[in-house]
């Protein structure tokens, strides 16, 4: 959307239901000028089609980013009441949100925890530039910018605290806005051991060599599926702002 045309739209964070599409009619907490794609459900179409015929009732997924909870709601629904979903968002206020949605929308199976995944020994503190609710280190701020104090965990240390005693995982789907490796690299052990499906977004400045070694060592195939196809034989392949699909080898 044209930034100016964005700036138009109300700022007031508060419960909406999703206006179309696949979530129709689900609560978000969120403002119009920060999330107009997921309030009118325009958004995220190819990988809800992949949750579709991937997500089984009853399983365990960890949604990493999850912004507004537009796919933890997804997850959600598709493992329902006997399932369970862990979404990390780690802009606290906005991590707020997406509790306050899990509330209105009944979804019980769903853990909200405020934090960013990385590969700190245990946590650390982080500033990272902020964007419609959003951290996001692909942005390259000016002085005076917007930014946020976050709380960054490895994953693998993480995981047995917060797990409730079942540490299984079924599928991981991260979208974390630059910070795909140290992500990755904080929870090698964890896709090593439970062979999750995965499914990641890249974005621009990642780097795709460490990505796929990163994966190799976790156990997976480097030949992943484009979970949004680009049409075309000669279409390259990890592309930034597209979600790729990775199975144990």
């Amino acid at each position: 959307m044209n930034r100016v045309a964005r700036s138009l739209l109300p700022h007031a964070i508060r419960p909406r239901r999703i206006l179309a599409g696949p979530l129709r009619g689900v609560w978000l907490v969120a403002s119009w000028h920060d999330y107009p794609a997921g309030l009118t459900g325009r958004t995220e179409r190819p990988l809800l089609g992949w949750f579709a015929s991937h997500v089984n009732t009853g399983e365990t997924w960890l949604d990493i980013g999850a912004h507004y909870g537009y796919t933890a709601f997804a997850l959600a629904r598709l493992v329902g009441p006997p399932g369970r979903v862990f979404t990390f968002e780690p802009v606290p206020a906005t991590a707020g949100c997406v509790d306050q949605g899990r509330v209105l929308n009944r979804f019980d199976q769903v853990t909200v925890l405020p934090f960013g995944l990385g590969a700190p020994d245990t946590i650390e503190t982080r500033r990272l530039p902020l964007t419609r609710g959003m951290a996001d280190t692909t942005l390259r701020p000016a002085d005076g910018s917007a930014s946020v104090l976050v709380a960054l965990a490895r994953f693998d240390w993480l995981w047995p605290r917060v797990c409730g005693g079942n540490p299984a995982i079924h599928g991981v789907k991260i979208d974390v806005q630059g910070m795909e490796i140290e992500t990755l690299a904080g929870m090698t052990g964890a896709l090593a051991r439970w062979r999750p499906k995965v499914v990641v977004e890249l974005h621009a400045g990642v780097s795709r060599e460490r990505l796929l070694a990163l994966m190799r060592e976790a156990g997976y195939s480097e030949h992943a599926v484009a979970v949004d196809p680009v049409r075309g034989e000669d279409a390259p392949l990890f592309l930034d702002d597209r979600s790729y699909a990775f199975d144990p080898a």
